[in-house]
């Protein structure tokens, strides 16, 4: 009875927080973007309903604390730096709004500039609750993403509003203090999306996308107060509601995606940051120096970092040929067993959102064919099956191996549903005869995650599987062998005596 209340309760609660969340939001940008309601609702749309938008997105990051026990402190966290910005919004339009003499770091300021540290303390929380063995190419990009964007926003945002601040030193450090916390945030964001490969899913998507939406308003906010040539009136207000909307959504999504080391990021496209970034910082480069009139020092440090960045690029091109040449079997050209076992793991991690299915082959009667022809013959027979293999199951989703002797694996990406078409692909490929010999294959299947999900029961379960098809094709031809073997015929004694 009482779990059943709680659940009420809890739902009731919930479903008020969204109806305040999105359908205050709503109302607030149809008023400030379409004009609806006039000038008259504009204390009342852009005071109470505003703030309790606000303060219902602080409600909804507490609400996926109290459901989410794993990411619990990261929302606490969220959820505090929400309120403390619902804070400083409501006592403005209590207090301030109005005044022609707003005090410098007044309690609204306190409670506003409290949100970024909250915010950014949740942020890295999260990432580190949810990161799984991060390579350093993926620390490294978050590092030079984050720091571009912090590049890009003190050249573009801080200086413009550092060169217009005035007064006491407390006074300029309560104003430069927002434009630092939305860069800070902004970078951080930048760098969390580096993190996940850029390919962060729904759940973190709109958790950046609100961090991104508020910091992009308040800067929108900071800059007309400084005078800058942007539009005016009320079209500010609700792009910080779109930021607070996105962040208490995810109170209704699934717990934000594990983040991963193996993104499948390869090749060029690890080049990808550091490329755009160093041509950033290029650009930036040469508008701070363009003024000194020395441009012949300009060009020579941009082609220096472009240089630099072209050696970058051709090591990385040698870089993957030498890999590839160390995981690629010598005869077949198929994926060796370092890569195999390598592949297997990074698609297990992937399995919830990639289904996998494994197929472990092992070649029948090629023990006779080796010893028949001589271990030459029994090596071009391999590079002929392999070259067949990776013709019948060539597809960007199916990789093929040869994993040792004469055994061989295949992994496709996707749905199970194709299993058997490509199991007789895989077999067909494997099969040759002639005269004196007759290859065939024995194959054992796994679908991941449905029937295992560690790699080494996986392989387990496909090799007992294997070697039961192998064993069961062995005793039906030795019994084919033995029917169709000529008997011998009763003597004359026993004929003629009868039963």
């Amino acid at each position: 009875m009482a779990a059943t209340r709680r659940s009420g309760l809890r739902g009731a609660l919930s479903a008020t927080i969204a109806l305040v969340l999105f359908g205050g939001a709503v109302l607030v940008a149809l008023h400030d973007w379409a004009l609806v309601g006039g000038s008259e609702l504009d204390h009342a749309v852009n005071g109470p309903l505003y703030d309790a938008v606000i303060f219902a997105a602080g409600l909804a990051a507490l609400l996926k604390a109290d459901a989410e026990r794993g990411e619990r402190s990261a929302w606490l966290l969220i959820g505090a730096a929400l309120l403390a910005w619902a804070a400083g919004e409501i006592y403005w339009t209590a207090e301030l709004e109005g005044d022609a003499s707003v005090p410098i770091l007044s309690a609204a300021d306190t409670a506003y500039l409290a949100y970024y540290p909250l915010a950014a303390a949740g942020l890295l929380q999260l990432v580190r609750t949810h990161w799984s063995r991060l390579d350093w190419r993926l620390w490294t990009d978050a590092l030079i993403a984050a720091l571009g964007t912090a590049a890009l926003g003190t050249a573009a945002i801080f200086s413009f509003v550092a060169d217009r601040t005035s007064g006491t030193l407390l006074e300029r450090a309560t104003v430069l203090a927002y434009p630092l916390g939305d860069i800070l945030m902004l970078a951080l964001v930048v760098g969390v999306i580096a993190l996940t490969g850029w390919r962060p899913g729904r759940t973190w998507t709109l958790l950046l996308l609100g961090l991104a939406a508020l910091a992009a308003a308040d800067v929108s906010y900071t800059l007309v107060e400084n005078g800058a040539a942007l539009p005016g009136g009320n079209w500010i207000e609700p792009l910080y509601l779109l930021g607070a909307v996105a962040i208490g959504a995810v109170a209704w999504q699934a717990p934000a995606r594990q983040i991963r080391g193996d993104t499948g990021v390869e090749g060029w496209r690890r080049l990808i940051v550091p490329g755009f970034f160093a041509a950033v910082m290029i650009v930036l480069f040469a508008i701070q120096y363009a003024t000194t009139g020395n441009l012949l020092t300009v060009a020579l440090t941009a082609a220096t970092v472009l240089a630099i960045i072209a050696r970058l690029a051709v090591s990385v091109r040698e870089n993957e040929r030498l890999l590839e040449e160390v995981q690629t079997d010598y005869l077949t050209g198929l994926g060796n067993q370092p890569r195999f076992q390598r592949d297997l793991a990074t698609r297990c991690r992937r399995a919830a959102e990639e289904p996998l299915t494994l197929l472990l082959l092992d070649l029948n009667g090629f023990k006779r064919y080796n010893d028949t022809f001589g271990h030459p013959a029994g090596d071009a027979m391999l590079t002929r099956l392999g070259a067949q293999l990776r013709t019948a199951v060539a597809d960007e989703r199916t990789t093929a191996y040869r994993i040792g002797g004469d055994e061989f694996a295949v992994l496709n990406v996707g749905p199970g549903s194709a299993l058997p078409a490509l199991v007789d692909a895989a077999t067909s490929a494997l099969t040759a005869s002639g005269p004196g010999y007759a290859l065939s294959a024995a194959c054992g299947s796994v679908r991941v995650p449905l029937e295992a999900s560690d790699p080494v029961e996986i392989l387990q379960l496909a090799d007992v599987r294997m070697y039961a098809q192998k064993e069961s094709r062995s005793t039906s031809a030795d019994r084919l062998e033995a029917d169709s073997s000529p008997r011998p015929l009763p003597d004359r004694e026993s004929v003629e005596q009868g039963p």
